[in-house]
């Protein structure tokens, strides 16, 4: 076994904690197992993660059972989050696998190696948890064989495992060990079709869980950690946001005002937070009478839906989003040029989104001559995916050209050079003339 991860391992020091103490700052004389400092296996702390109330669940599994735990609920609705997340301020190890159709049981204990020219056994994440005492997290177990599954019934029960491969070395469960799963579904297979390769489990593995149900956040929690996360967004706003994304969930689940079928795509609450936070930086385009919430919301989510659906997450964005509610640049009128930051942030998003399709920035700026007069001059970007195109000169003059063939960009891509070039001379005060660019 690699030394490093040995020496990392053995220095760990079980605590008892406050359970108070750990979750909510409160001292409240419940007691929960952890350790005493982290180490390179513990997940960072998210400051801004609010626990759910289905977190009650788990820190009572934490707190007094060693029996194994068994977390489901629909997609992204912060399943590994939860455990992570406790693990986190537990100063839990955690050892984590994504179960799929073609894991095999070696995948989770270990194999034979070589180093130095000698055979040397690695151990899998669920031996280091076993041996060491961490939390054994194992992803997506309803995609896992059950023939494969029924293998961990032994360690489920709390036995030692027998490493054959190792010389039939006996590995003791460590007191601290856990082990919990997570899925989508509950372990009897998936009868709404909106999770491909879902396994019904046997009945003798899943009764040897706990189990608890995930659902998602509700609002009273989605909205302050929008609005935390991203203060520019007005706080209507984000409610509105947040009840736009229960809509589509409900849709999801075959509910809803709108149309009685369920749709393929839904919102997590990690797409949430990438809506609101695209929403906050595409505010640029507003002054362009482009709406930056249903901009931002086809590259969170919309993209991933069929036509008919993603015609319909349009629709029901008109419906909850009018112009009138739009924060109040999008009324403004769209100027002409931007200069500084906000003209930088502006091309970095529309590159953001795919750089190397094709993009002209047109800039212009203002030279000052040696005897006191000035001229107004131009500078012209355009790239293809074989070179980078440049003008500049005087403006109204077609301007000097040049051509950079991709090998000469940076990255060996003309719209990193693009960029890159425009980014300088914005900084060098020159102006993004809007309705002279394709961005």
């Amino acid at each position: 076994m690699n030394n490093t991860i040995h020496q990392t391992l053995t220095t760990l020091n079980p605590a008892t904690l406050d359970a108070g103490m750990v979750f909510s700052s409160k001292a409240s004389g419940h007691k929960v197992r952890g350790y005493a400092t982290p180490c390179a296996y513990t997940p960072a702390i998210d400051s801004d993660y609010i626990f759910p109330e289905a977190s009650r669940d788990v820190i009572v599994w934490l707190c007094s059972s060693p029996e194994p735990l068994y977390v489901y609920g629909p997609l992204g609705c912060g399943k590994s989050s939860l455990l992570r997340q406790l693990a986190a301020r537990l100063n839990y190890p955690v050892f984590e696998m994504t179960g799929h159709g073609r894991l095999e049981f070696a995948d989770l204990v270990g194999h034979l190696t070589v180093q130095n020219g000698n055979m040397t056994y690695e151990y899998g994440p669920l031996a280091l948890a076993l041996r060491y005492g961490g939390l054994f997290l194992l992803n997506e177990i309803d995609l896992v064989s059950p023939e494969v599954a029924a293998g961990l019934n032994g360690i489920l029960d709390g036995s030692p495992l027998c490493i054959t491969e190792n010389g039939g070395e006996l590995v003791q469960p460590h007191p601290m060990f856990r082990f919990a799963a997570t899925a989508n579904s509950n372990g009897g297979g998936d009868d709404t079709g909106l999770y491909q390769g879902v396994q019904r489990q046997n009945a003798a593995f899943l009764d040897r869980f706990t189990l608890c149900e995930l659902g998602y956040p509700d609002a009273a929690t989605e909205t302050p950690l929008l609005q935390r996360r991203f203060p520019a967004l007005p706080a209507d706003l984000c409610a509105k946001m947040v009840e736009y994304a229960n809509e589509v969930r409900g849709l999801f689940m075959g509910a809803g005002d709108i149309n009685a079928n369920s749709i393929e795509v839904t919102f997590s609450t990690r797409s949430l937070l990438r809506w609101g936070e695209l929403t906050q930086r595409f505010q640029p385009l507003a002054r362009q009478g482009i709406q930056p919430i249903t901009y931002a919301l086809d590259r969170a989510l919309g993209y991933r839906a069929c036509r008919e659906t993603h015609a319909m997450l349009h629709e029901l964005a008109r419906r909850f989003f009018p112009q009138q509610d739009m924060p109040k640049a999008a009324a403004e009128p769209a100027p002409d040029t931007l200069c500084g930051q906000e003209a930088i942030d502006l091309i970095r998003q529309h590159f953001a989104v795919d750089i190397e399709r094709p993009h002209r920035v047109y800039l212009r700026g203002e030279h000052t001559h040696a005897n006191g007069t000035s001229s107004t001059k131009f500078w012209q970007g355009e790239n293809t995916r074989a070179e980078l195109s440049i003008r500049w000169g005087r403006e109204g003059t077609i301007g000097q050209p040049k051509g950079i063939p991709a090998s000469q960009c940076s990255q060996q891509s003309p719209g990193n050079e693009l960029l890159e070039r425009a980014t300088r001379k914005l900084r060098e005060g020159y102006s993004l003339i809007l309705n002279q660019s394709a961005l």
